[in-house]
C-alpha cells in the first residue's frame, strides 16, 4: 500500500510543480521541507524521543509485572504436581506455559501498538504545529503547495524550493512549535 502512496504523492508532486492541478489560488510551484531537520533543529526530536520513553517506563513496568505473574502461575501448578510429575502433569504444565507464553507475546504486541500510536500522535501534532508557518512562507514565495521532502519521492529539487530554513528561523523568531508534552 505505501508504494501506492508513494507513487500518487511523487505524481501530485510533478502536476503541481508543472502547474497542471486545479487550484483556487493563482499560486503556482511546490514547496519543499525536510521535517526532520526542523524537528532536530528545533529540539524538538529530543523531547519527542523523551515523551516516547516516558510512555514507554509504565508499558514495560507492567509488562514485568505479567511476565512476573505469568512465572508465578507456572511454578505454582510446577510445585502442585510434585517431584515425580505424570504425562498428564507435563502436559498441563506444557500447555500452561504456552498459554502464558501467548498472553505475554500479547500484551508486547499491545504495548508496541500503544508506542507506535503514540509516536504517530506525536508526530502529527508537531506536523501540525509547522503546516501553518510553512504554508505562509510558501505562499510569501509565490509557491501553492509544500510537500515533505523525501529521497524516496525526490530526486533533486531547485535550493530555492526548499523552506526547511525559512521554516526554521520562523519557528525560532516567533517561539513557535514549542515542546508540549501530550
Amino acid at each position: 500500500m505505501k508504494p501506492f502512496f508513494a507513487l500518487t504523492a511523487f505524481l501530485a508532486l510533478i502536476l503541481t510543480a508543472c502547474n497542471q492541478l486545479p487550484s483556487s489560488s493563482t499560486k503556482g510551484g511546490v514547496a519543499l521541507i525536510d521535517l526532520d531537520a526542523v524537528a532536530k533543529r528545533l529540539g524538538r526530536d529530543v523531547s519527542i524521543v523523551q515523551e516516547l520513553k516516558n510512555a514507554a517506563n509504565p508499558l514495560g513496568e507492567q509488562l514485568t509485572a505479567a511476565q512476573k505473574e505469568a512465572r508465578g502461575k507456572f511454578e505454582s501448578l510446577r510445585q502442585s504436581v510434585g517431584a515425580k510429575p505424570t504425562d498428564a502433569d507435563n502436559q498441563k504444565l506444557a500447555e500452561l506455559e504456552r498459554e502464558l507464553n501467548l498472553e505475554l507475546q500479547q500484551k508486547q504486541q499491545q504495548a508496541q501498538q500503544e508506542l507506535n500510536t503514540k509516536q504517530a500522535t506525536l508526530i502529527n501534532r508537531f506536523r501540525e504545529e509547522v503546516r501553518p508557518v510553512a504554508m505562509k512562507i510558501a505562499s510569501d514565495k509565490g509557491l501553492g503547495a509544500v510537500f515533505l521532502k523525501s529521497d524516496a519521492l525526490v530526486l533533486g529539487n531547485e535550493p530555492a524550493l526548499d523552506i526547511t530554513d525559512d521554516v526554521v528561523a520562523e519557528l525560532t523568531r516567533t517561539g513557535g512549535a514549542p515542546a508540549q508534552p501530550l
